[in-house]
């Protein structure tokens, strides 16, 4: 039995992640009609813009051709094979410009739904499918069954709308092979375009309406289970287990690295009970005082007791502990607003010292 989740679990939407993967692998939401839309949009632009001329250099091409009739020499089939090549040629070059612009908007249609991109995994085989049970699914299933009643209506519309502009139409042809041969051209390209106008309207329809069951479609395709986000998330945020074991170890070599720098402290600022902070300040040495540790409740009263121990000052001043702690990290120098107020401490340390004071004192 297949492990893949089935449909009916998959309840979310898809994260930035899972669309990004997809879209990466090839798979967009891709509809064809989209191109039938831009074949017919820049048939009806050139047609518009060049099928008069178009059909001018025909009638003139056809009406050199009969009024030259009796001097054509076609004594055998390759004469006529030579006079058949050559009027081909010149219907091509007359008729090249609108297959260049139709096959431009054919190719701007795939181009504008999706960024190009190469992807290697689209062409690797799959054995799945040649699974007869996957192609039956898929033939006959209810993507098949929309695709076979998109066509359908596809062209029953075009039949439609080809009979309505067309009916009473068709005669002028026979009129104009009656009367002047060398109006058919024309005659054509009128109700070429009678016809391409409403099978462009038609064309936007059907791509509207395409494309927005393509992207529901693909948006429903790949939606995630709330086991493959959890599983996700893990993946790009970490295990929160390892996560907080990462945190509590880094916290304790910063712990026991402050303990051992200790004594390099030449002043702790305290509140009573609740912070600590050591400072390192050596004129020689030059630069603001550094901060050696710091710390609140337990740890400070360890920090305050370690460097009453080793003989370091202890200088009480709630405020300015409680802000040094919060605006400093272990091993940078206090910023400048601090500045005034330490060396205020600094200097009454170094006034006790000349006195012989090495107790704990209140700044």
């Amino acid at each position: 039995m297949s492990d893949a989740p089935d449909k009916e679990s998959k309840t979310e939407a898809p994260s930035d992640k899972k669309v990004r993967d997809t879209v990466e692998k090839g798979n967009v939401p891709f509809s064809p009609e989209v191109g039938v839309l831009s074949s017919f949009s820049a048939f009806l632009v050139i047609g518009l813009l060049m099928s008069s001329t178009a059909a001018d250099k025909l009638a003139m091409s056809l009406a050199g051709i009969l009024e030259n009739a009796g001097t054509l020499e076609l004594n055998n089939s390759a004469d006529a094979l030579r006079f058949i090549l050559t009027e081909l040629k010149t219907i091509f070059l007359i008729l090249f410009p609108v297959l260049i612009v139709v096959c431009i908007g054919g190719v701007i249609g795939p181009l504008a739904q999706n960024v190009p991109q190469a992807n290697l995994e689209r062409l690797t085989p799959k054995m799945q499918k040649l699974s007869p049970a996957a192609n039956f699914n898929r033939i006959f299933g209810k993507q098949g069954a929309f695709d076979f009643l998109k066509m359908l209506l596809k062209v029953l519309a075009v039949t439609g709308v080809s009979y309505w502009a067309l009916k009473g139409s068709i005669h002028d042809i026979f009129v104009s092979a009656v009367s002047d041969i060398r109006s058919i051209p024309a005659t054509i390209q009128r109700l070429v375009m009678s016809v391409l106008a409403p099978l462009t309207i038609v064309a936007l329809l059907i791509a509207i309406i395409d494309i927005v069951f393509v992207r529901l479609k693909w948006f429903t395709d790949i939606k995630m289970t709330k086991q493959e986000l959890k599983d996700e998330h893990k993946q790009s945020e970490g295990d929160p287990y390892i996560k907080e074991r990462i945190r509590a170890t880094a916290r304790q070599r910063l712990k026991s690295r402050m303990m051992a720098d200790l004594p390099k402290a030449t002043l702790v600022i305290a509140n009573p009970t609740h912070y600590a902070v050591a400072l390192r300040y050596v004129p020689s040495e030059g630069g603001a005082p550094l901060v050696i540790a710091k710390g609140i409740d337990h740890l400070a009263l360890r920090i305050r007791s370690t460097c009453e121990e080793l003989g370091t000052p202890v200088i009480e001043n709630k405020a300015l502990a409680r802000s040094l702690y919060a605006a400093t990290d272990v091993g940078t120098m206090i910023p400048a607003d601090f500045y005034r107020a330490v060396a205020e401490i600094i200097h009454f340390v170094e006034l006790r010292k000349k006195q012989g004071y090495r107790a704990t004192s209140q700044a």
